[in-house]
């Protein structure tokens, strides 16, 4: 298998400390880049649709077909964390007649 390298250099920072991610610039430094030895890896995905609230015995009083208030609406951005990292947002989409995120914005 053939190596490959890729640098990583720092990027300037904006006012607030978070680093700024010029995209172009970034999608640059790795086109034609194969990524194949990535194939195998495996990440774990999670979608937070919202939060909820609850005592121990009301969750013991749930049964099928009860509704549980979120802390956020239908039309809220939705959280997208990798590995536990908050990584993008996205909005909720119903694709085939099956929900779906749509991501809008990378963290």
């Amino acid at each position: 298998m053939e190596e490959q390298t890729i640098n990583v250099e720092a990027y300037p920072e904006e006012e607030n400390g978070e680093k700024k991610l010029d995209q172009e610039e970034v999608a640059k430094k790795f086109e034609g880049l194969d990524f194949e030895f990535l194939s195998d890896v495996n990440l774990r995905v999670h979608v937070e649709v919202g939060k909820a609230e609850k005592l121990f015995y009301d969750i013991l009083k749930l049964k099928e077909g009860d509704i549980i208030k979120l802390d956020k609406n239908i039309e809220d951005y939705i959280d997208i964390y990798v590995n536990g990292h908050h990584f993008a947002i996205g909005e909720m989409v119903v694709v085939n007649d099956k929900y779906a995120v749509r991501v809008v914005d990378l963290a």
